[in-house]
């Protein structure tokens, strides 16, 4: 939630404290959230410092190719200060700017050599890796933004996930994360992912949102009948003066036998119901809110255990209970109690701030002293003073996961709140997280003239702010009730067909009062014909306790009530994510209070057949017809083209090559287009493709190759390269990277002498190794080969006096069929015992089928 410091109510007196907390945490802070723009055309300083610092580990690399035994030791100390450096600006632009981090990570053939050449750095040096786990999903709350990052513990390492594109879906039960991408120290920027099925499928994994009703019925069974067991075991566990008789146990599980299977069978079949802690975003929400503070410190004292409690859970608007109540249209409701305040005094750094556990297990566990049962909470929210500098009003996991309390393991949201700016707002903001929901934005966008728009083509971006739907308590800055798209797809308080209606075909719709209970509530619109973008529709009346829309400041006070006169629209296509993204049909009106569709106006989008009239808006309700018909006028757009990969490796005099995806974005009443093909960076360097042009229509997409050719003589260093797909007027472009490195003296090179071979023969497997162009008799030679399964079976040998080492490696009858692949690498020590000189090299990667 925006810092109630910065909210207009007390905006202009207070605008000098605004000012620094902008100041200082657009340098701590990005907006993130959604990969939302292009990619950058000027470089931040931050890349520029890791481009900097790659240049001179990599000339120190060069050098080392050559080195002697003295000159190495010097070398690999001054290798050690610029890897340290480089690690930390690394980390820094994961967190800020993943895609550029990917763009400057060396290949996985140069770290290998790095790490050989300065063993004693290699820990500080990236890898490239597929972690697969349970993840949790936070969000901080900054005053001019949020940092959205994910966290997974993999291989007993905790790791923050960072996307370079749109991040995933909340994880659904028995269902985990895999990501590749690039690891540095406990920060992994992610260049893919993708949600699959745990191996234990069907079992809730220890990061789970919220289901909806398609996504349930793979789990309710299991799921209930833990929870019945589970109950039962733990009924020997009670305290002496609690505790039942044998024969009462007994009689107790044959009643809870027939009831957990009336139970199980009532949920498998009907609409979900839960256990209190499953984290269902409907029916009672149980939270526990725990006060805590620090040796020495006082908290605010208009901040007290009453008014917290009223805050959450008092009968009178505001508080966290009325609204969700009203919101939800009575299937929501807050229940709990509030602990402490209690004082901490364990060590809490201002880096902690991204991983509050140890804070929140000393909270629980004060809590639980004080008496708290945590397995009857499912929502545990910690509000401590912000000693630590973390700068932000509230951070949340969005959706559950598994905590460790006193009482056992619960299925729990997770929030924090700092105590300044502790309000019904933040805390039904932090609470929505917990519930499952992103942000409440606004997405602005231009015409092919730069002139506002209320929409652009199928597939565009638009611009992003990340807090600028005020209608909503997700966004900015008034305690509004929740969009449409959240209420009807990830609440589950807009029933389908009742609450809210999918629309693909041409007709006259009523919208009831969003407020209101009963009736249809809202339209998800198609964006016109054979495409997966859709508009939300929806009616605000100044209706209830929670959308008068009555903003605090006076400025917006003396607006008129355009919010009210038509209908509020979303937008949610590929980007959206749990987001909403609120659209603007007054786009003059950049501020985004007057976004809707007034009675008595029309939109015809000119990139589908798709348009929409608001016939009628009264007390009572809004008319409005959608309409597919007609052909579709053509507005070109600026294609899009993305390269990859972002930073391979090459010698000078070779080639590297890049995979070119160019899309077409015209509207689909527009012909097809022949794009060219160009680039201009690295200046000078030779460049061929594949295909110099490519021919679209629209919304069609093809791939092209892009070789770069790095002369010879080029310093090693890490060279900016582009990529372009122009059309007329129309273009895109594309960064990415290419490192150049000094060879090495010491070469390996593996052949395999067939494409592919049968079960029982033998594959001849060869390596040959040359020290400056000359056979390296004697290096010692390691053969890497992995199976399709992905086993790795690796082989030691010696090289020849022609430099040649040889693996004879046997198929049994058994063996994988697939793809196998097979590398190498040498080493050649040379001088006397008190000077010795190694060299290392990493060889290319063979391939061979088995059948």
């Amino acid at each position: 939630m925006i810092n109630q410091i910065c909210t207009p109510r007390i905006f202009f007196s207070t605008f000098h404290r605004c000012a620094f907390f902008i100041a200082v945490l657009v340098f701590l802070s990005s907006t993130a959230g959604l990969a939302q723009t292009s990619p950058h055309t000027t470089e931040s300083p931050a890349a520029a410092g890791v481009r900097a610092l790659n240049n001179s580990l990599l000339l120190l690399h060069g050098q080392m190719q050559q080195a002697d035994a003295n000159s190495a030791r010097t070398l690999r100390g001054q290798a050690a200060t610029v890897i340290a450096q480089r690690a930390a600006a690394l980390t820094n632009l994961i967190w800020n700017d993943p895609r550029a981090a990917l763009s400057f990570a060396f290949s996985p053939e140069l770290l290998a050599d790095l790490a050989a050449k300065f063993p004693q750095s290699a820990s500080l040096l990236e890898s490239h890796t597929t972690v697969t786990g349970s993840a949790q999903h936070w969000i901080a709350d900054y005053s001019n933004g949020s940092r959205s990052w994910w966290r997974m513990t993999a291989g007993g390492q905790a790791l923050n996930l960072h996307f370079a594109g749109p991040e995933p879906r909340t994880l659904g039960p028995g269902e985990v994360l895999q990501a590749t991408g690039v690891v540095v120290g406990s920060q992994m920027a992610v260049e893919t992912s993708s949600i699959i099925q745990s191996a234990a499928a069907g079992l809730s994994t220890n990061s789970s949102g919220p289901a909806t009703k398609a996504e349930t019925h793979g789990w309710e069974w299991p799921t209930s009948m833990l929870f019945v067991f589970g109950f039962v075991l733990a009924l020997p566990g009670l305290s002496e003066k609690n505790r039942l008789s044998r024969a009462r146990i007994l009689s107790i599980l044959k009643r809870l036998a027939i009831y957990g299977l009336v139970f199980t069978l009532f949920v498998f079949t009907s609409t979900p119901m839960y256990a209190q802690n499953s984290c269902s975003t409907t029916g009672v929400q149980n939270v526990a809110v725990i006060l805590v503070t620090f040796p020495g410190v006082t908290p605010p004292s208009t901040l007290t255990p009453q008014s917290v409690q009223d805050m959450f859970f008092g009968a009178t608007a505001p508080s966290v209970t009325t609204y969700w109540q009203e919101a939800s249209y009575g299937m929501t409701s807050a229940t709990g109690n509030v602990f402490g305040w209690f004082t901490l005094n364990g060590t809490y750094s201002s880096t902690a701030c991204q991983s509050l556990t140890a804070m929140q297990s000393d909270a629980i566990s004060a809590a639980a002293a004080a008496g708290a049962n945590f397995q009857n909470y499912s929502r545990i929210v910690v509000v401590f003073p912000d000693t630590l500098g973390c700068g932000w009003s509230g951070l949340s996991t969005i959706g559950c996961s598994s905590l460790s309390t006193p009482s056992g393991a619960v299925n729990a949201s997770s929030s924090y709140i700092s105590a300044s700016y502790a309000t019904v707002q933040v805390a039904t903001h932090e609470l929505g997280h917990g519930l499952g929901l992103n942000h409440a934005s606004s997405r602005g966008f231009t015409d092919n003239s730069g002139t506002p728009a209320a929409l652009g083509p199928i597939g565009a971006a638009g611009t992003l702010t990340e807090y600028g739907d005020k209608f909503s308590t997700m966004g900015c800055c008034d305690l509004a009730e929740y969009g449409a798209p959240h209420k009807a797809e990830i609440l589950d308080w807009l029933p389908s067909g009742t609450g809210y209606q999918t629309v693909q075909t041409s007709g006259t719709y009523l919208l009831q009062p969003y407020e209101t209970l009963g009736g249809l509530k809202a339209l998800k619109v198609q964006r016109g014909t054979g495409n997966s973008a859709w508009l939300w529709l929806e009616y605000r009346q100044p209706d209830g306790n929670y959308d008068p829309l009555s903003f605090p400041s006076p400025l917006w006070t003396t607006l008129p009530p355009q919010p009210y006169s038509g209908a509020l629209i979303h937008y949610e296509d590929s980007t959206t994510g749990i987001h909403t993204h609120l659209i603007n049909y007054t786009p003059s009106d950049s501020s985004f209070f007057s976004p809707a569709l007034v009675a008595g106006q029309s939109w015809s989008d000119p990139y589908t057949n798709l348009s929409l009239s608001v016939t009628g808006a009264t007390a009572t309700g809004l008319t409005v017809d959608v309409n597919y018909s007609g052909s579709v006028q053509c507005t070109p757009a600026n294609p899009t083209i993305k390269a990859s990969p972002l930073d391979p490796s090459i010698y000078p005099g070779s080639n590297a090559a890049y995979s070119l995806a160019i899309t077409d974005n015209d509207s689909s009443g527009c012909a097809s287009n022949t794009f060219a093909l160009g680039s201009t960076q690295p200046s000078g360097w030779p460049t061929t493709f594949s295909a110099t042009s490519v021919t679209l229509g629209p919304g069609q997409s093809a791939s092209a190759i892009m070789y770069k050719t790095g002369p010879s003589g080029t310093p090693p260093g890490t060279y900016a390269v582009d990529a372009n797909a122009a059309s007329n007027s129309y273009s895109a472009s594309d960064t990415a990277n290419v490192t150049v490195m000094i060879p090495p003296s010491l070469t390996v090179a593996v052949s395999v002498p067939a494409t592919g071979f049968t079960l029982r023969s033998t594959v001849p497997i060869a390596a040959t190794v040359l020290n400056s162009g000359a056979p390296a008799s004697g290096a010692s030679v390691t053969f890497t080969l992995t199976s399709p399964n992905g086993a790795a079976t690796t082989q030691a040998a010696t090289a020849s006096s022609s430099g040649t080492a040889t693996w004879s490696y046997k198929l049994g009858p058994k063996s994988v069929t697939g793809t196998y692949s097979v590398s190498a690498q040498a080493v050649l020590s040379s001088g006397s015992r008190k000077a010795t000189t190694t060299q290392s090299a990493t060889s290319n990667t063979a391939t061979f089928t088995v059948q």
